[in-house]
């Protein structure tokens, strides 16, 4: 079940950063996000939303 919720979230968070649709919810979107561009603020956020998920992940793994 855990590798299944984490395949799971390996392809959204896929679709979301390659998404076709960004340029499009960018244009509506401020054009600075905390001082960066909001493509960028876009992709830095799912990375850091996945080092969470990995630190979960690894949490909550079996000992050996």
């Amino acid at each position: 079940m855990r590798n299944l919720a984490f395949f799971l979230y390996a392809l959204v968070c896929l679709a979301a950063i390659t998404w076709p649709g960004l340029g499009w919810l960018t244009a509506r979107a401020p054009a600075l996000v905390l001082g960066v561009p909001t493509s960028l603020a876009w992709n830095v956020g799912w990375v850091v939303l996945t080092f969470f998920v990995l630190g979960a992940y690894h949490l909550t793994g079996r000992r050996r």
